[in-house]
């Protein structure tokens, strides 16, 4: 991100939210969280190594439709933690392979922002625990931007500190520009839903599969450690399967987040389970 509007890949969004962290604003610096991490490349990747150790406890998937310069993105973001998280949504534009050849650095310049959706200023979101919102925004690749270096990259940032939760990127290309509606529905009538979810005594996990496959649900703790499994053979019907949140053992579970791995011929699908 240059800082200069001279520059062939100045941003004047991507310079706005370069003064929403703290001075000095010289080139190179790593923002991140709030923090300065120094002008000096070497000394980035040990930052980023120690914050990519540290669990997210939001889950972003993204999802859309791209054709012919136009399309719109789909961000669903979901806290998986057991508080309401209240923080800004900001999604934004960026291109790589730029080359330019500046007075310091190296020519070639990746993930440049090129357009903040709908601005820099994000979205305020309120999401409660184990709930999740999602926003849907337009959004136009310009003449001159190359569509297969573009990609979107959407993230949850929270005003005060400055903490970014999550972050996500997909690209513009992958975006079909058509889904048949037939595939929409099918994967409606097989999606997994788990309800009440957060839950305090128990959750119900709801499907339905053609008669007689066989599935199984295995739970686990955010460790990774196995907690329970369930199976059977489904009816044909719309299924529900109970948990009491007790694990193999028969030992009531702790609160906490809990991920659970859905498993059959038909489907097979991940989701998280809060439990208060």
């Amino acid at each position: 991100m240059h800082l200069a509007s001279s520059y062939p890949l100045y941003c004047a969004e991507a310079l706005s939210r370069a003064y929403y962290y703290p001075s000095p604003y010289v080139t190179p610096m790593l923002k991140y969280d709030g923090l300065n991490g120094g002008s000096s490349y070497g000394s980035w990747s040990g930052f980023i190594t120690n914050r990519f150790s540290i669990d997210a406890t939001v889950t972003i998937t993204m999802d859309g439709d791209y054709s012919d310069g136009s399309g719109t993105i789909n961000v669903q973001f979901r806290n998986d933690t057991t508080t309401t998280i209240t923080a800004r949504a900001y999604i934004v534009i960026t291109e790589d392979s730029l080359y330019y050849l500046g007075t310091n650095g190296d020519p070639w310049h990746n993930h440049v922002a090129r357009d903040y959706v709908p601005t820099d200023a994000g979205q305020y979101v309120s999401i409660p625990a184990g709930d999740s919102v999602t926003i849907s925004q337009p959004f136009t690749i310009q003449t001159g931007w190359n569509e297969d270096m573009c990609e979107i990259v959407a993230w949850l940032q929270t005003d005060g500190t400055r903490k970014v939760w999550q972050g996500a990127t997909k690209q513009v290309m992958e975006l079909n520009p058509g889904i048949e509606e037939h595939e929409v529905e099918v994967a409606s009538i097989y999606a997994v839903t788990t309800a009440p979810n957060p839950c305090v005594s128990g959750t119900n996990f709801s499907f339905s599969l053609p008669a007689g496959v066989e599935y199984g649900i295995n739970i686990f703790d955010v460790t990774g450690r196995h907690v329970k499994t369930l199976c059977g053979i489904s009816s044909g019907s719309q299924d529900v399967v109970a948990w009491n949140l007790e694990d193999d053992t028969g030992m009531l579970v702790g609160s906490g987040v809990y991920l659970y791995q859905f498993e059959s011929s038909t489907v097979n699908t991940t989701g998280k389970i809060v439990i208060r």
